[in-house]
């Protein structure tokens, strides 16, 4: 008995597997590993950082790629509509070098109230307003800028809104020159809050004004994300490979 086997349709129907199935697996498999990766950086910002706030975890976004484009990407939101965007603000904490200047930090050096190498770090004071994350309230900086025209533009709404205010919070800036120069010597450079009461508890100081703090980088981003890439993208790809060869069936 003579048993014969045609392979060329199982070579065709391999071609056509490879063609169509293994390109739509490389996507699944990227955007699985992509998004896992995303996780992976969240959870070690939360190890890394005290109280990180949700939009530093929400600063990591994820790229999709399709099964044209075999690409994938994971970085950090390089905009921001309020505030100081997280690729900037972490990047000191990525690569290391001099604290990132926020917008409060640039509007007191545009009205001289900072040299260009000092940054106002926050004090201890019980009258500094904090939210739930341990940070300074957004309408504090607010407060201060308006009491010390520091604002870089006079036309924001957030500038006449404090103007219209009866009993807006009044506070005072010693910069590091006017300590050098004269006054007194116990009143050391820094953002005061101007209220009798916080200077009988010694607790007037909010900030201090010291030279800008640099950082050796504890945030390998890439790193964080490459080494967990490497870990498990063999796993990933061959999952997203077994269920495309089964959806083909």
């Amino acid at each position: 008995m003579q048993v014969t086997f045609d392979v060329n349709p199982m070579i065709k129907r391999l071609d056509a597997l490879k063609a169509v199935q293994v390109p739509f697996a490389t996507s699944l498999a990227l955007n699985r590993i992509a998004r896992d990766a995303r996780v992976e950086l969240r959870e070690q910002m939360k190890a890394k950082f005290r109280n990180p706030v949700p939009f530093t975890l929400n600063s990591v976004y994820v790229k999709s790629s399709s099964k044209t484009d075999l690409y994938a990407e994971v970085g950090l939101k390089e905009f921001a509509t309020k505030g100081n965007p997280a690729s900037k603000y972490l990047l000191p904490q990525i690569t290391g070098g001099p604290a990132y200047a926020t917008r409060f930090q640039k509007a007191l050096r545009l009205n001289g109230i900072l040299a260009d190498n000092e940054y106002a770090i926050p004090t201890q004071s019980d009258y500094l307003k904090l939210n739930q994350y341990g940070n300074i309230r957004p309408s504090q900086y607010t407060e201060i800028l308006y009491s010390l025209r520091a604002f870089r533009d006079s036309s924001a709404f957030v500038y006449r809104k404090n103007a219209k205010k009866k009993n807006a919070y009044r506070y005072f800036a010693r910069t590091t020159a006017a300590y050098n120069s004269y006054g007194p010597r116990d009143l050391y450079p820094g953002i005061y809050y101007d209220d009798d009461r916080a200077f009988d508890d010694k607790e007037s100081a909010l900030f201090w004004i010291t030279r800008t703090p640099r950082f050796q980088g504890k945030f390998p981003f890439t790193g964080i994300a490459g080494d967990y890439v490497k870990r498990n993208w063999n796993k990933t790809f061959g999952q997203a490979l077994s269920e495309a060869i089964a959806s083909a069936r």
